[in-house]
């Protein structure tokens, strides 16, 4: 008789967590709504990831190179190469589609998502070499955004110089340590007369543009986001030695609520140095965010 009852217990508490999980982001800013998980949980490093159903998803954070090697598998079974671009995300839908915008240059285009990676709080995306090359990506870092693309724009897979016939498509807990903050676009945006090519052939088939307006927005570091004021100017105590520090106020569906934040950084390296330090890198809303 006990085991009947445990058996429907188990399953109102972990519905009960999975909906907690869902509630932490649905009442973050409009910048994500996620309505159901469409992928079973896993475990990356002792942390527990949720992919999402994500109806809008706008990220701020560094990128790297992905780790795979041309004619290897992708995690939804299709053929890596290093000519398609490509990327990792922890939770995105495989296969999505995002627009990904170095925001030292503007420079834009469209990202197939079809793998896992980027577990980092701060590190968002892994991405292959021909979008490093095409975005002028740095290997020391660079600080990308990431935006889920509507079904308005569409995604071509260039030519390869190999691997042509492997290209063909083959398909077939919770995420508590990023934190995504939304930010402003200006939509201005300014056509690529040179248009990245290879072989005297026009391959600008992935969406490439330039987004002139993220090239003047300041880079912030958002270290916490709390209830109560009194908290947030305890830990700016206790995160004395780091400089520019502050907290801002904000408004999540009408309540105030407090961020911890840094910034802002006059370039990439004194925002790497910050990011080093230990003790911030204990929050769970630990992100990078433009104003």
């Amino acid at each position: 008789m006990k085991n009947i009852i445990l058996i429907p217990l188990i399953i109102i508490l972990y519905s009960c967590t999975t909906a907690l999980n869902l509630h932490k982001y649905e009442n973050r800013e409009s910048s994500i709504a996620s309505f159901k998980i469409i992928e079973a949980p896993y475990e990356f490093n002792g942390k527990w990831f949720f992919p999402y159903d994500y109806k809008e998803l706008i990220e701020i954070g560094t990128a790297s190179r992905i780790n795979l090697r041309s004619g290897e598998k992708t995690k939804n079974g299709e053929i890596f190469h290093v000519d398609v671009s490509t990327g990792a995300h922890r939770s995105l839908g495989l296969a999505s589609n995002i627009r990904v915008t170095n925001t030292e240059n503007g420079y834009s285009m469209i990202v197939r998502i079809n793998h896992r990676g980027a577990f980092s709080n701060t590190n968002i995306l892994e991405l292959s070499d021909i979008v490093f090359d095409k975005l002028e990506l740095k290997d020391n870092g660079n600080i990308v955004e990431l935006k889920l693309i509507s079904d308005n724009e569409t995604f071509i897979l260039r030519k390869a110089k190999t691997y042509n016939a492997e290209k063909k498509i083959l398909s077939n807990a919770p995420i508590n340590d990023v934190s995504i903050i939304s930010i402003d676009s200006d939509n201005n945006y300014e056509n690529n007369d040179n248009a990245y090519k290879s072989n005297n052939e026009n391959v600008d088939l992935d969406g490439f543009r330039i987004d002139k307006g993220i090239r003047d927005k300041d880079i912030y570091i958002n270290v916490v986001t709390l209830i109560y004021k009194s908290n947030a100017h305890e830990l700016k105590k206790k995160l004395s030695s780091i400089e520019k520090l502050d907290i801002v106020k904000i408004m999540i569906n009408g309540k105030e609520k407090y961020n911890v934040i840094i910034g802002p950084f006059d370039d990439l390296f004194e925002l790497n140095q910050v990011l080093k330090n230990n003790t911030i890198q204990e929050y769970e809303d630990l992100s990078i965010f433009l104003k």
